[in-house]
C-alpha cells in the first residue's frame, strides 16, 4: 500500500509538472500582399485547393499511403489567400510586364490566372512536395510538381520548404 501511495504522488508530481499541449499557428513567408509598383497589364491570381487542402491544417504525408493532418500546428490564415499573396509577390519580382494582383483585390474584369494546387504537404521522405497546375488566361495549363528538400526538422522547416517550392512554381507558371 506504501508503494501504490509513492507512485501515485509521483504520478501526480510529473504530471504537475508536464506543458500544455498549445496550438501553434503558421503562416507562409511573404503571404502579406505587397502592391507592385506598376499597376498595368493587371492579372487577377486565383487560387484553388484540392478539397483535403482547404482545411486549416498542416498536412504531413506519413508514408505512401496515409495523410495526416496536424491537430495543434495549424495555418494562422486560409491557406488560399496565403497562397494568392505569396504567389501574387514572387510573381511580380519575376515579371516585368505584369501586375499581379490576389483575386479578392482585383477588379472584376481583369484577367485571371487559375493556380489549383492538389499537394501542398511535407513528406516522410524528408521533403515537401507542392504540385498541380496553372490555367493561364489564352486556356493553356501548365502543370507543375514541385519537390523540395526539408533542412531540418518540424513544421517550421517544412513551411520553410514548401515556400522554396513556390518559388519554383512562381518560375514555371510566370507568363
Amino acid at each position: 500500500m506504501k508503494k501504490f501511495f509513492i507512485y501515485t504522488l509521483l504520478a501526480i508530481g510529473l504530471s504537475a509538472c508536464a506543458s500544455p499541449d498549445t496550438t501553434r499557428y503558421y503562416q507562409l513567408p511573404d503571404s502579406a500582399f505587397r502592391a507592385p509598383m506598376s499597376r498595368g497589364n493587371e492579372v487577377a491570381l486565383r487560387v484553388e485547393l484540392a478539397t483535403h487542402l482547404a482545411g486549416e491544417n498542416l498536412l504531413y504525408q506519413t508514408d505512401a499511403y496515409h495523410l495526416n493532418f496536424a491537430q495543434k500546428n495549424l495555418w494562422a490564415a486560409p491557406l488560399d489567400d496565403a497562397l494568392a499573396a505569396n504567389l501574387a509577390n514572387k510573381l511580380n519580382t519575376l515579371s516585368g510586364s505584369r501586375a499581379y494582383v490576389p483575386h479578392k483585390l482585383a477588379n472584376s474584369k481583369t484577367p485571371v490566372l487559375k493556380v489549383y494546387f492538389d499537394r501542398f504537404q511535407g513528406t516522410y521522405r524528408g521533403e515537401t512536395e507542392v504540385s498541380g497546375y496553372a490555367q493561364l488566361g489564352d486556356g493553356g495549363r501548365v502543370p507543375f510538381a514541385v519537390n523540395t528538400p526539408q533542412q531540418g526538422d518540424g513544421y517550421e522547416a517544412m513551411v520553410a520548404s514548401l515556400n522554396m517550392g513556390l518559388a519554383e512554381v512562381a518560375k514555371l507558371v510566370a507568363y
